[in-house]
């Protein structure tokens, strides 16, 4: 029977930090997403805890008892440590009120932007004795903006941190919810005015010259789209990438490459240990090993503290750390001992992206690249070079899939092509970048080394946008539901981990087919549909879909965020788009075969597909009795108004 039926689970005395990590991440999810059931789970995690005292008494299942006695303490404590950061940051405290406010705020972090300014401060605030320094989005119009470190008195409106509910969206309120921040406002410069300047802390200072400096010195050798590229990839910094870069890195499954993560923070730790290595006569292993993970914290601190860069930096600390100490620890253990701590101390890095991108991709590494490697072992070192790094993309692309899949609806066909030529560019860009910093008061060899960077990077900028033009780069239209990533990943772990031969495998593989074929049902389901789509906006925007084709009538006098919105909405449902304004007119045409008529009633829109007739009301209105063809724009409470997310509507074709 164990033959048909093998144990996939680690061992806990080996893996004890896989353990309890998921035992807290399960807590702080409950807290987090059954907020409402919060008696409901503290009752189950009770009564989890009293079966294992219970299973205690039970010699046989001592080890079952250990596991559900470690959940429920872990679970609780992932419950608490959540709630704690939430009382923390004084979301849970503050009132949203529907005028404005007058508030004090320190400004910690600036992007300029036309026409308006980003940016993130702390608005310091009292509720009874307890003080709170709750970090805040705010967003300003016109050129007189803000400054870092300046405490400003605002006055403006704060509103709640709300998603749109169009399809195929960003979730931005989770996304920000991890930053601690439930809130934003809009001002211009007659809505605030500076009290003081207030002096930054040594490291921030140092860290703000350190970030000028180095990119002052990327910009005497790099301008332009290069500039932006080099800026990402080597600080992290991605202020400077335009849409062009963006789209052509996430056709090619590349983005990862513009994030500082594992990969960059491996490579400068290799090349940080090779430095160190030439001067071993001189110092102290002990005390070179010691400044090569200062600078890697020193690194992270530079390029913004983002959760990939704490996870990456920490996780290699501790790896150079025990090997440095001679001690035999496993790396799947460190990797979750550092999400563990992560976690500990922010538990809502827990839903980053990014955080779970991150370690998923270390994740898939760690299990999966021996088996992948192991399939050719070319003679060539050239060929062994480029299939190591293939193994290594391929592994981590196992483990993300899903959860691309059901963030952001698509699948680049040519990742493991990209991933293939960028792997060699890419550590060139990072080497050449990092050594320019330290030789660009070198004449000759300064400008050398600017060379090599600028052609490494215009390099790796045509490659990637020729890959993109390829036919197919990037397929969309994926719907996953999120129980379907965990058993994905199960899935192919077993495929690419179990031992072919045995009955499980063989069954395995058939449940793989299986998902993927409903997977490809489902998106040709949403290829193919018909329907009318009416998107959260403040003007009037209907999308109507006819299989593979569909348009988009607007009645906004700005198209662009429109077609931002649009955008969005062919992630989910793709089909060649055309946009037609309907500005203060009516509007009868034929789309395919459908007759589609769109006009202007009192208080409103009338809006008809071929014989389905309803109307958008823009003001309240009462006494109607079929509310299913009646809807409302966002600004109007009611259980039909937009405001609760886009109306999709099914269409019979004539």
């Amino acid at each position: 029977m164990s033959n048909l039926t093998p144990d996939f689970r680690p061992a806990f005395s080996r893996y004890p930090f896989v353990y309890l990590c998921a035992f807290f991440s399960i807590g702080i999810f409950c807290a987090e997403k059954l907020a409402d059931f919060s008696d409901f789970y503290y009752l189950v995690f009770a009564n989890i805890f009293i079966a294992s005292v219970i299973l205690f008494s039970i010699e046989t299942a001592h080890a079952i008892a250990k596991q559900l006695f470690l959940l429920s303490v872990f679970g609780l404590l992932g419950c608490f440590a959540h709630g704690e950061q939430q009382k923390n940051t004084g979301w849970s405290d503050w009132h949203f009120h529907s005028g404005k406010t007058v508030f004090q705020m320190r400004v910690i972090e600036i992007q300029a932007d036309q026409p308006w300014t980003k940016g993130i401060g702390i608005i310091q605030w009292k509720k009874g004795d307890q003080i709170f320094a709750t970090p805040i989005r705010f967003y300003v119009k016109g050129k007189n903006t803000p400054q870092l470190d300046q405490f400003l008195t605002v006055k403006a409106a704060v509103i709640p941190m709300e998603n749109k509910g169009n399809p195929g969206e960003f979730d931005l309120k989770t996304y920000w919810k991890t930053k601690g921040i439930c809130g934003m406002f809009f001002m211009e410069g007659k809505d605030y005015f500076v009290n003081k300047t207030i002096k930054c802390n040594f490291l921030t200072k140092a860290v703000r010259q350190a970030q000028s400096m180095c990119m002052d010195v990327l910009s005497k050798h790099l301008i332009g789209q290069e500039l932006g590229i080099a800026q990402a990839l080597i600080l992290g910094d991605k202020s400077l990438l335009d849409n062009e870069i963006r789209s052509a890195f996430a056709a090619t499954g590349s983005m990862h490459i513009l994030a500082v993560s594992g990969l960059h923070i491996g490579l400068i730790l290799q090349l940080l240990l090779a430095i160190v290595k030439l001067g071993a006569k001189w110092i102290k292993r002990s005390t070179a090993i010691l400044f090569v993970i200062l600078l890697l914290w020193f690194y992270a601190l530079m390029t913004g503290f983002s959760p990939s860069v704490i996870r990456a930096v920490f996780m290699f600390s501790v790896l150079t750390w025990t090997q440095w100490k001679g001690l035999q620890a496993s790396s799947i253990n460190t990797l979750f001992f550092t999400a563990f701590v992560i976690v500990l101390w922010k538990p809502m890095y827990l839903f980053d992206i990014g955080f779970q991108l991150s370690y998923l991709a270390m994740l898939g590494i760690f299990l999966f690249y021996q088996k992948i490697a192991g399939i050719w072992n070319p003679s060539n070192k050239i060929l062994y070079y480029l299939w190591e790094g293939t193994a290594i993309g391929f592994a981590a692309q196992v483990t993300t899939t899903p959860l691309t899949l059901y963030y952001f609806h698509q699948f680049p066909n040519y990742f493991a092509i990209a991933n293939l030529g960028l792997m060699g560019l890419s550590s060139i860009v990072l080497g050449a970048g990092i050594f320019i910093l330290v030789t660009h008061k070198v004449p000759i060899l300064g400008k050398l080394n600017g060379l090599i960077l600028l052609y490494c990077v215009c390099w790796m900028f045509r490659f990637i946008q020729w890959i993109e033009t390829w036919p197919g780069a990037l397929v969309y239209g994926f719907d996953l539901p999120i129980i379907f990533a965990p058993i994905l990943l199960f899935v192919a772990s077993v495929l690419l981990l179990g031992e072919t031969r045995k009955p499980y495998w063989r069954i395995n593989a058939v449940h793989f087919l299986f998902i993927l074929g409903w997977i490809s049902y489902e998106r040709f389901q949403l290829v193919s549909d018909s329907h009318v789509c009416i998107l959260n906006e403040k003007k009037l925007t209907v999308i109507f879909k006819s299989g593979e084709k569909s348009w988009c009538f607007y009645d906004s006098e700005q198209p662009d965020k429109i077609k931002f919105s649009a955008a969005n909405y062919l992630k989910l449902h793709p089909s060649k788009l055309k946009f037609i304004s309907i500005r203060n007119k009516n509007l009868r045409l034929r789309c395919e075969a459908n007759e589609i008529r769109i006009r202007r009633i009192k208080d409103g829109r009338e809006i008809q597909v071929n014989k389905e007739l309803f109307h958008l009301y823009y003001k309240p209105i009462t006494n109607q009795k079929r509310w299913s063809r009646i809807l409302f724009m966002p600004w109007i409470s009611h259980r039909n108004s937009l405001s609760n997310g886009a109306k999709m509507i099914p269409i019979a074709q004539n």
